[in-house]
């Protein structure tokens, strides 16, 4: 075994974090873009890339199963590459809302058909210690997409779009090249290509439903999913207007969210996932910092509530999901990922809308139905944690 071979997890994982650092520039700056058009053309900006990854996850799951995971991950950055090349040639001149939108477009489907094989990613260096693995690289993407938006601001300001562009670009270059280096030694063989897509969805479905807490972890991060999201990107913001909080003070409050979970992911990363009673207290924690939130109204109770739910919402993640993918089976990695990608899109598309409607009545009413939503999550989890470990199969 090569030194590729034998290390390629970090070397991967290095350009990853870049890539996503790059990511989370562009994001920025299309935001910031689209804003110039007004609320608007901002929001239809940000929507047309959400839309992708909620309908076409699952295609993404069934493509990486038969055409391989590294494979499928490697031909969407570089389909990234053209996107923001083109995109950074395209914006010298002044990027129009159209072209805005094309981007958004364009960059939301190509992650909805590579997230479920990043995803599994890590399984195909084995199960021993992944949930260190998964772990770290939360982490390290966490940071990069923390540093992100204050990046992104800085080099606007230097070259505007092409330049934020083209760092895009750079970045999928640099894990494209990392992903033709690096062979996985234990990555499975591509599922037949006579099966129909159909098939494959339902062969996928079917195995998930009858593996056992599969269906749990999926409930589950439903739940989180449903609440956590839609709190910091829509009931803190409002909550903070009420109390009439500055944007700057708001913000501090939401990123005490990141930075909570991110001090857990590192906590993983070192030490191993939490022991499952550790787990499932998690949204229960969570549920504490909804409630201080809703009862306080200082700066620092904000931003101590919003870094409870952080801390919560990760306690229960690092432990469900290297749970999951060690249950899944190797022909089926990418679909099973796919699952659960969706069951983090999806109900955001339905819960912010709602939460929306009940904070229009009363911010503390959206902040209950938070903590009802967080409370949802618990009986799956424990189910979860009353199953026997998974034996290891072979990847």
């Amino acid at each position: 075994m090569s030194l590729i071979e034998g290390q390629g997890f970090r070397p991967w994982l290095a350009a990853s974090t870049a890539s996503v650092f790059g990511d989370s520039v562009t994001f920025f700056a299309l935001g910031w873009a689209a804003a110039g058009f007004g609320a608007d053309a901002a929001s239809l900006v940000l929507t047309v890339e959400s839309i992708p990854l909620a309908v076409l996850v699952l295609a993404g799951g069934v493509l990486a199963d038969r055409i391989g995971i590294r494979r499928t991950m490697a031909a969407c950055d570089a389909a990234m590459v053209l996107v923001m090349a083109a995109f950074a040639v395209g914006a010298i001149g002044g990027a129009g809302l159209w072209m805005l939108i094309v981007v958004g477009a364009l960059s939301g489907t190509i992650q909805a058909l590579r997230r479920p094989a990043e995803g599994v990613f890590p399984r195909l260096f084995g199960v021993d210690d992944l949930d260190r693995r998964m772990a770290l690289v939360g982490s390290a993407h966490q940071i990069a997409r923390t540093a992100g938006p204050a990046a992104g601001g800085f080099l606007l300001g230097q070259g505007g779009l092409p330049l934020t562009a083209g760092l895009d670009a750079a970045t999928y270059v640099l894990v494209l090249a990392a992903l033709l280096l690096v062979r996985p030694p234990h990555e499975p063989a591509p599922e037949p290509g006579h099966v129909s897509v159909w098939r494959s969805l339902v062969d996928g479905a079917r195995a998930a439903r009858r593996t056992p807490g599969v269906v749990p972890v999926l409930v589950a991060i439903t739940g989180l999913a449903a609440s956590v999201l839609p709190l910091v990107m829509l009931a803190l913001p409002l909550a903070g207007r009420e109390r009439g909080w500055s944007a700057a003070e708001t913000g501090l409050v939401s990123g005490a969210w990141v930075a909570g979970g991110l001090v857990m992911t590192l906590v993983v990363a070192r030490r191993g996932a939490p022991s499952g009673r550790v787990a499932v207290a998690g949204p229960l924690v969570a549920v504490a910092g909804v409630v201080l939130l809703g009862v306080r109204t200082e700066i620092w109770a904000g931003v101590f509530a919003i870094g409870l739910v952080g801390v919560g919402a990760t306690t229960l993640t690092t432990y469900l999901f290297p749970a999951y993918v060690a249950r899944t089976p190797p022909e089926m990695l990418a679909r099973f990922s796919s699952l659960t990608q969706l069951a983090q899109t999806g109900p955001v598309l339905v819960a912010t809308p709602l939460l929306g409607l009940a904070a229009g009545v009363d911010v503390r009413l959206a902040l209950v139905i938070v903590g009802a939503l967080l409370l949802v999550t618990v009986p799956p989890a424990v189910r979860v944690v009353r199953l026997p470990e998974p034996i290891p199969r072979g990847v």
